[in-house]
């Protein structure tokens, strides 16, 4: 009997030991997430897409990071579903301040930064823009919330070209259209919110088609208006000089250029372009081609 009550004693206490084991402590997060539209440096020009609300996104997933102390994560991707945002990584178990780096794209490097690696896809109609948001904060602070504003880190740029008046009585059928010499890469920083540009090149086509311009309205040198828009790294566009074979940045186009009847040029022109384009900032570039915009591969214009 003595030795039957000693092992369900023994028993009981393999059970109360059990239930005493402590759980891991469990901190989970909640991200909220909101979007700034481009701004647009003339107000009577139409916005890129509709202007977002802080509830609305032009994307539907992004990579973030945390850094605190000497520790840090690898890429954790949170995605939206059915209007709400969520990710299965939990807030880092850490009572120190934790923080956050987020963004829609590029490479993103602690060493030296942090920063992304960014470079644009030479066709428009793949290229995606670059947003990027930070925030830091304590568990103690946030509860676990973590609320992301995200801010354009390209320029977007849009072409419209129409003839200057002295070129009315010419018939300019354009056939694609080229903006050239641009740096396609760049690093974004974090710290400071600015770029370090590559040195790497690209030539990006905006348009391929038919269009004959006229001298009245505008035309939009895109295919079709879901592609409208290219995204490049904000940078200096320094233009062409129209001296000897063309360098620095210029629109390349596939034209043919008739008096009457007569023909006077078919083949490529150059215009000289040059413009400062800003992180955030929506461009809308109205072109007036005129006798003396167009060169050829020379430098020599072609109409005198």
């Amino acid at each position: 009997m003595a030795a039957a009550l000693a092992m369900a004693a023994a028993c009981s206490n393999d059970d109360e030991t059990t239930e005493q084991v402590p759980t891991q402590t469990q901190r989970p997060l909640t991200i909220n997430v909101a979007e700034n539209p481009f701004v647009n440096p003339d107000g009577s020009r139409s916005t890129r897409g509709e202007i977002l609300t802080t509830s609305s996104t032009s994307f539907n997933a992004f990579t973030m990071h945390y850094v605190y102390g000497s520790s840090s994560s690898d890429p954790i991707t949170v995605s939206k579903s059915n209007g709400k945002w969520s990710s299965t990584e939990p807030w880092p178990d850490t009572d120190d301040k934790v923080k956050w780096y987020a963004h829609t794209g590029g490479t993103f490097n602690l060493t030296d930064g942090p920063y992304l690696h960014f470079a644009v896809e030479k066709t428009v109609a793949y290229q995606k823009d670059l947003l990027v948001a930070t925030t830091a904060d304590t568990w103690a602070h946030y509860s676990g919330k973590l609320s992301f504003t995200f801010d354009h880190a390209c320029a977007a740029l849009r072409f419209h070209m129409k003839k200057a008046k002295n070129l009315s009585d010419y018939t300019l059928t354009v056939s694609e259209v080229k903006l050239c010499h641009v740096v396609k890469a760049g690093d974004y920083y974090y710290s400071t919110t600015s770029w370090i540009l590559g040195t790497e090149m690209a030539d990006y086509p905006l348009f391929s088609g038919s269009k004959t311009l006229g001298y009245t309205d505008y035309e939009a040198m895109d295919t079709n208006e879901s592609t409208a828009y290219l995204f490049l790294i904000p940078q200096t566009l320094t233009a062409w000089n129209g001296s000897g074979s063309p360098t620095s940045t210029y629109l390349e186009l596939d034209c043919t250029i008739k008096s009457g009847d007569t023909q006077v040029h078919s083949g490529k022109a150059y215009i000289p372009f040059g413009a400062t384009l800003e992180k955030g900032t929506q461009y809308d570039v109205r072109l007036n081609i005129g006798k003396n915009s167009l060169y050829d591969c020379d430098g020599t214009k072609i109409i005198n």
